[in-house]
């Protein structure tokens, strides 16, 4: 029966400790205002003690400038300690994650700033190396960006001829990509011919078996003949005028096809701009 009384209080009591305990957790600001103040007093075994479990195994610390801070801290405690090997892993770390860092003159002793130096020019060519791979990664994701956002306008063009421009029947029209006045000058130039090869035919049936005609035709074999020439120089006057329009309106190249491909989901292959295809 007591026992069932001195429950809750127990229950309370482990509430409180573990509250109390919650609140007493370390706060990675506040460790680093107190390192940096036994760094003053130059209790550097403290300085240790206390930045340590904050870079190690696991960064506490937000923000580059806290890192560095730490990082530098830790070092000069190591290496006023003589602790040269834990000295240069934390500059080095310092180093890397800060390459422009440079200790203060005002506060910190020559030889201290010689031996961070020393450390930096060791760690040249590798922060030089990784500062290109960096630029270059940097580079590679723009240009993905940029291929990723740009459109292909792929052409299919064609090489024209002089010599097929000069050709009848409105082959160079067709050539040059003007299909409408190519069809009029091919259907001018078919019925021209059409009606001249119509009137020869004519005139020949008006011949008897001779081969001469009868006195009463002569007058219309006559008329049927002026026809066919008239006829017949239309066409070649059309063919003339077709080869005279194509060769004054020629164009070297002519569009054949055109489309337009806009970028997919994933990652662009294609080159940037237009691309063209080339047939003759």
């Amino acid at each position: 029966m007591q026992l069932r009384r001195l429950l809750p209080a127990a229950l309370l009591c482990l509430l409180a400790g573990w509250c109390e305990a919650a609140s007493a957790a370390p706060d990675p600001e506040a460790q680093m205002d107190f390192a940096q103040n036994a760094y003053v007093y130059g209790d550097y075994e403290a300085v240790i003690r206390t930045i340590t479990p904050l870079v190690d195994p696991d960064i506490q610390l937000v923000g580059i400038d806290a890192q560095a801070r730490a990082w530098e801290l830790l070092g000069l405690a190591h290496l006023f300690l003589k602790h040269e090997e834990q000295a240069r892993a934390a500059f080095t770390r310092l180093i890397k994650l800060d390459p422009e860092r440079r200790l203060d003159p005002l506060v910190v002793p020559p030889a201290a700033i010689a031996f961070f130096e020393g450390i930096r020019a060791s760690l040249a060519e590798e922060l030089q190396r990784e500062r290109e791979e960096f630029v270059r990664r940097q580079k590679e994701e723009e240009e993905r960006r940029r291929l990723a956002n740009t459109v292909e306008v792929q052409k299919e063009i064609r090489r024209n001829s002089r010599l097929v421009a000069a050709m009848p029947f409105g082959i160079g029209q067709f050539q040059n990509g003007d299909a409408a006045l190519g069809a009029a000058f091919l259907a001018g130039e078919l019925a021209a011919i059409g009606l001249s090869v119509g009137f020869f035919l004519a005139v020949e049936d008006l011949r008897q078996p001779s081969g001469r005609i009868a006195r009463d035709d002569i007058g219309r074999a006559e008329s049927l003949q002026t026809a066919q020439v008239v006829s017949g120089g239309a066409a070649v006057g059309l063919m003339v005028l077709g080869a005279a329009q194509a060769l004054w309106s020629f164009r070297e190249e002519t569009l054949v096809r055109e489309r337009t491909i806009k970028p997919g989901p994933g990652p662009a292959a294609a080159p940037a701009g237009a691309s063209f295809s080339i047939a003759w």
